[in-house]
């Protein structure tokens, strides 16, 4: 079995659920398993790991291999994973079965966590000279919120480029959306529902928002981006009232909005104003998400250096965008330009039964090597 393949399924078989903001603790719901297969891995090879993070339950490795070189390159993948629940197979049970991994985290992004650590070891094991040295940045919390990223640059991560590991059927992202969201409440007050002129009704002051939101997406629509299309926002959930016999006192609203590359809180924010107009009727929390579009050209250096790897290996990747938001938006916004790539196809993450083509693990880290080694 290629090495590879069999990293990306122990990595698989240790759970590292995201617990999406709901609390949930243990192991389960922890990548310190995570942390400490890699940092076993790196100790086999002379690495010495570095494992940081505010929340302890919750760590973040990085590990930095010094060629001498004076470009430094960065292999960035998540550790954590969405929910195993209501999967129609064993989540954590890497079966191997018509040329495919099994499993949750297989396809995203455990494979490609896997393929940097085959190709640094066998380039370590192999003595072979390298091209660039190499910064290894594995995080925590991807799926909700990218806090690893953020806690990576908050101490200050470096490096000339990086490849951010995701899905990519072997293909690369060279720009992506942002992602903003945040709530918007609204205020009445309760009374018996049988006298509702008492009251005022929370749900009904959101609903006179809710069609000026969509006509704001209307508008959004209207701007489009050669590379990524238009700016886009959806209203995810609406929560308000307590029982049917009671005019609402409160209804929220949670807001998801798909950035284009330029467009920050503040620009958000002051166009959605401009529709729903000036009132004391709702407030707008600040984002709880923030991460800006990434866009970089595809005929960039570090974008050249992985295209011609691919190519060395028999691989004609596509140049691609993305409407979905990845950690190269935090390290883009650092000053880290970024490449998203990996092995494994998009629509297989989350799903019920994850798996990855043993094929694309395989040649992925083929194509590491080749962009590594001298």
């Amino acid at each position: 079995m290629h090495g590879a393949v069999q990293i990306t399924r122990h990595l698989v078989a240790i759970p590292s659920v995201n617990p999406m903001g709901k609390g949930l603790t243990g192991e389960l719901y922890s990548e310190k398993g995570m942390v400490r297969y890699i940092a076993d891995y790196l100790q086999t090879l002379g690495i010495s790991a570095e494992v940081f993070g505010a929340d302890p339950d919750h760590p973040n490795l990085t590990a930095f291999i010094d060629a001498g070189k004076p470009e430094t390159i960065m292999l960035e993948a998540h550790m954590d994973t969405v929910s195993q629940e209501q999967m129609s197979i064993n989540p954590f049970d890497p079966v191997i079965r018509d040329g495919r991994i099994y499993g949750r985290g297989s396809c995203d992004t455990k494979a490609s966590l896997a393929t940097y650590l085959y190709a640094v070891g066998e380039l370590v094991r192999g003595k072979k000279s390298l091209k660039r040295n190499i910064r290894l940045a594995f995080v925590k919390d991807e799926e909700y919120a990218f806090s690893g990223a953020r806690e990576l640059v908050d101490r200050g991560i470096r490096a000339d480029f990086a490849i951010v590991g995701e899905p990519t059927e072997l293909n690369l992202i060279y720009a992506h959306k942002g992602l903003c969201r945040f709530f918007i409440h609204t205020k009445g007050s309760s009374c018996h529902s049988s006298m509702p002129w008492l009251g005022e009704n929370a749900i009904y002051k959101m609903g006179a928002l809710l069609g000026r939101i969509e006509d704001y997406g209307r508008h959004l629509a209207k701007t489009v981006h050669p590379d990524l299309g238009c700016a886009t926002v959806n209203v995810g959930r609406i929560s308000g009232g307590q029982t049917v016999n009671t005019v609402p006192a409160a209804c929220s609203i949670e807001l998801d909005n798909r950035l284009l590359p330029g467009m920050d809180y503040d620009s958000i924010l002051r166009d959605l104003k401009t529709w729903l107009g000036e009132s004391a009727d709702y407030t707008i929390e600040p984002p709880y998400l923030l991460a800006l579009g990434v866009q970089n050209h595809p005929d960039d250096p570090h974008n050249r250096a992985l295209r011609q790897a691919c190519e060395a290996n028999g691989v004609q990747p596509a140049m691609q965008t993305a409407h979905y938001a990845t950690d190269a938006a935090i390290y883009q916004q650092a000053g880290i330009p970024c490449v998203v790539f990996g092995p494994g196809n998009i629509q297989q993450a989350h799903t019920a039964d994850e798996h990855i083509a043993i094929a694309d693990i395989e040649k992925a880290a083929d194509i590491l090597i080749t962009l590594l080694a001298e």
